[in-house]
C-alpha cells in the first residue's frame, strides 16, 4: 500500500512540475496590467463591501499604477537576464 502511495505522489509531483514549467515558459511572460477602468469597478466594489473607505481614488490608481510599472520593470529584468 505504501509504494502505490508513494507512486501516486511521485507520478503527482511530476505532473506538478510539468505543469510548473509550462506556466512559466507559456504564459509567465505575458504581461498583465490592469487597466484604470476596471481598477475603478474593483474599487467600487471594495466601497460597497466595507473592505476600505472611499478616500483620494486618483492616489490609489497612481500608488497601483506605479506598482505595476514597477512590477513589469522587475519581470523584464529577468526574462533579459535568463536570456543571457
Amino acid at each position: 500500500m505504501q509504494v502505490a502511495l508513494m507512486i501516486v505522489a511521485g507520478v503527482a509531483v511530476f505532473a506538478f512540475g510539468i505543469a510548473m514549467i509550462w506556466y512559466l515558459f507559456g504564459r509567465g511572460s505575458q504581461v498583465v496590467t490592469i487597466s484604470e477602468e476596471d481598477f475603478d469597478d474593483a474599487y467600487d466594489k471594495l466601497v460597497a463591501e466595507g473592505e476600505i473607505v472611499e478616500d483620494d481614488r486618483e492616489a490609489a490608481w497612481r500608488e497601483f499604477h506605479a506598482g505595476q510599472v514597477m512590477n513589469e520593470k522587475e519581470r523584464l529584468s529577468w526574462e533579459e537576464a535568463a536570456d543571457e
